[in-house]
This record gives C-alpha cells, structure tokens and sequence, in this order.
C-alpha cells in the first residue's frame, strides 16, 4: 500500500518558528511516522521532542523495553545539558529535572498500522467519511493540563509511567487516512466529532503551509483552539 505524508505546523500565537516546540519526523521508505509535543515549562523541550521523535522512525519504540530504548538518548541529553561550568544556577537546576514530552509513533506494515502514545498527542483514523478509530484519547474532555510525558533524565520518570504506556493496532484499507496531531488540534478536533461535525474535511482543505496556519488563526481567532503548538501529520493511504 502506498502512502502519502504531509506535515503542517504552526507555534503559538505571538511566538515565532524558532520558539515552536513540537516536533515530528517522517519517513515513508521505511513506513514510519512520530509526532511529540515538547512540555515548554522545561528547559530544552523542542531538543528533547525532536529525539524522540527521530529515534522512533529509525529504531520503533517497543513498550515493554521503552525505558532502555529511552536509555541512550538520555544519556546524550544528560552530556549535552548538563554540568556546563557557565550555566547560571538556574539554568543547570532545570536542566537536572529534565525535560519533558509527549510521543505518538506510527509504523505501518503493507495493510497494517501499530502505534505508541504516552502523553496527549493522538492518533485518528478516518475511513469513508467516518471516523473510525481516535487513540489514546476518545474523547475532548479527557484532555488536562497534566499528561504523562517522557523524561531526559531517567531518575525523573516514575516507575508508574510505564503502565501508562498505550499502544493500538489495526487494519488498513485504500483512502483510509492516519491523522497525528499534538493535543490542542487533537482536542479541538474531538470536540468537533462529538458535536457531529468533520474536523478531517476541515483539515484537507488546508492544503498548504499558509493554508494551514490561516486556519488554526482562524479557529483561535473563534476561541475554538487552545493557543499552543500545533502539529497535524497527515498519511493518506493509496493502492
């Protein structure tokens, strides 16, 4: 089955690109496809997210294994943010909590999706004009201001976090489409579903880059999304 991937992003209003702190990585050879919304709170989270998100299309995360998969990274983190003689006590004090963020990651094999969430960023399939499946979150109200997210600093993750790990899988079809977003597009276009509406047609009509970010101004503008970070990888599925 072949797949077509696009990706739109868009920072929060009044911040510039280079304060966006999500991240996603695509790679349709190998099938592979992750999205991360870095916790901005944290020092160093678009760093952290854009790891994550690079490790799982090259190596996919196992959730049995995920804390030694996580392993190496934070081992990089850890040399590259901390310990600097010129860091200002407060700079250092941060980067030894760590930073955080959520991860979604997608691996589709012939007919075949599987997928890992721990946090917020969520997947949606859509299937004839339906939305067929919505993971990890089913529904807008579950979103809240402390998700589950993944630490560069081993010692910060607690043992809990592991059973929070999700994962799902499920069979594809021609002209399905595999929608990744980060939580405040995820939790608008829950919202829109519930009431009966189709957020997936919305969202094709935004068919560019300047498309895109017009319309999350514009959803914004209404008081309809959250104004955060927002990140929509899009996988249409052909024969």
């Amino acid at each position: 089955m072949a797949i077509t991937a696009t990706a739109w992003w868009a920072p929060k209003s009044g911040n510039t690109a280079t304060e966006y702190e999500d991240a996603f990585a695509v790679e349709p050879g190998a099938q592979r496809f992750a999205i991360a919304d870095g916790a901005s709170e944290t020092s160093f989270a678009r760093e952290w997210a854009a790891m994550l998100v690079e490790r799982f299309v090259h190596e996919p995360a196992n959730a049995a294994e995920l804390a030694a998969w996580l392993a190496p990274m934070q081992t990089a983190w850890v040399g590259a943010h901390q310990g600097k003689a010129d860091a200002a006590w407060y700079a250092e004090e941060k980067a030894r909590a760590g930073a955080f963020s959520s991860l979604l990651g997608v691996a589709i094999d012939a007919n075949h999706w599987r997928a890992l969430a721990v946090g917020d960023s969520c997947l949606f399939v859509v299937r004839a004009g339906k939305l067929l499946r919505a993971f990890p979150l089913q529904r807008a109200a579950e979103f809240n201001n402390s998700p589950v997210l993944l630490s560069s600093v081993a010692r910060s993750n607690p043992q809990k976090l592991w059973s929070d790990v999700r994962t799902d899988e499920g069979e594809l079809q021609v002209a399905d489409q595999l929608l990744l977003m980060t939580d405040a597009l995820a939790q608008w276009f829950l919202a829109e579903s519930e009431l009966g509406r189709r957020p997936w047609a919305a969202l094709a009509r935004a068919a560019t880059p300047e498309g895109f970010a017009a319309f999350v101004d514009c959803l914004r503008g209404g008081g309809a999304l959250r104004n955060d970070d927002v990140t929509l990888v899009r996988l249409e599925m052909a024969a």
